[in-house]
């Protein structure tokens, strides 16, 4: 884990500002001006694998101009910030010319968010914390003041295929590339234990109720994916998602994602004992199983932060 310096924070947070003032801009790709049947509209131009993908735009954007982006974004990634490899970028990327982040408010969860988070948290995780081929996006199942948009039929058309589920009257949540990326959908579990995947109002796609997943993506923060001209997404707040992997990894039964719950929990709450304690007494208020974090705690290996946190908790 290394800390940034002030100029790395400096030019993340111009990142960020440029991010937040073009919310609703396409991260990637060319417009273009078409007349269908006589009808002028602004088309947003993107590839992936190989497949060229197209979706209407509002009109505010006639042009898209990267230049300032993408030297931020070029700076950030040699001065050794958390950045996803190519191809994860340009999936970032697909899913953000779709409107799943900006419009529908999908929170970025899983290890791609805790790269994000340590972006904003100005720390560059160590070796073995970030790696993965799967980007998980988690949601609640209604959302209010948001257009609606099609998701399925654009991944199928970029070269992802649906899995499909053991039940099979059950739709899908999960797409899979041959490039060896996979897409998620979550949302959180509430009530009585339930398989049925759920539909995202406002969408066409299914996600999988998952417990615990509503405490993890509530009043979620922006951050910034370092891709060729960065990504604006949303993610859980840093203590949330540390206190969220202390329970979760104890569901877990794949052994080295167990140890990877708990070394991504560690090493956010060691960033924010020793800066800002606050946030995880916050977090640590607002969670209804402090108990089952407790156990995943007393597993950290560093010894003094246990029992910090212990005198803080």
């Amino acid at each position: 884990m290394r800390y940034w310096d002030k100029t790395t924070r400096v030019i993340y947070s111009d990142l960020m500002d440029q991010l937040k003032a073009n919310l609703f801009q396409p991260s990637s790709g060319s417009i273009s001006l078409v007349h269908p049947k006589g009808k002028p509209y602004l088309q947003h131009r993107i590839s992936y694998e190989g497949e060229r993908l197209t979706f209407s735009l509002d009109s505010e954007f006639a042009s898209l101009d990267f230049k300032a982006r993408a030297k931020l974004c070029s700076v950030l990634t040699v001065s050794g910030c958390n950045s996803p490899n190519r191809t994860s970028s340009k999936t970032m990327e697909l899913l953000d010319a779709m409107g799943c982040f900006a419009k529908q408010q999908c929170v970025l969860i899983g290890s791609h968010a805790f790269s994000a988070i340590g972006n904003s948290l100005g720390v560059t995780w160590g070796a073995g914390t970030t790696e993965t081929k799967d980007i998980d996006v988690g949601r609640m199942v209604k959302l209010s003041g948001s257009p609606s948009i099609c998701i399925t039929p654009t991944l199928l058309k970029a070269g992802f295929r649906e899995i499909p589920q053991l039940n099979r009257k059950f739709p899908p949540t999960n797409f899979v590339h041959k490039n060896g990326m996979k897409i998620d959908f979550l949302t959180p579990l509430i009530g009585k234990p339930d398989a049925k995947p759920m539909l995202l109002r406002g969408t066409d796609v299914f996600a999988e109720p998952l417990r615990f997943l509503d405490y993890l993506i509530k009043d979620p923060q922006q951050a910034a994916v370092i891709t060729r001209n960065g990504v604006l997404v949303l993610v859980p707040q840093p203590a949330r998602y540390a206190l969220h992997k202390c329970i979760i990894y104890q569901y877990r039964r794949d052994t080295d994602k167990k140890e990877k719950d708990l070394l991504q929990a560690e090493s956010i709450l060691t960033v924010l004992e020793d800066s800002m304690p606050h946030l995880i007494s916050q977090a640590w208020v607002d969670l209804p199983w402090q108990d089952k974090a407790l156990v995943g705690i007393s597993e950290f290996k560093n010894a003094e932060l246990k029992e910090r946190l212990r005198e803080l908790l």
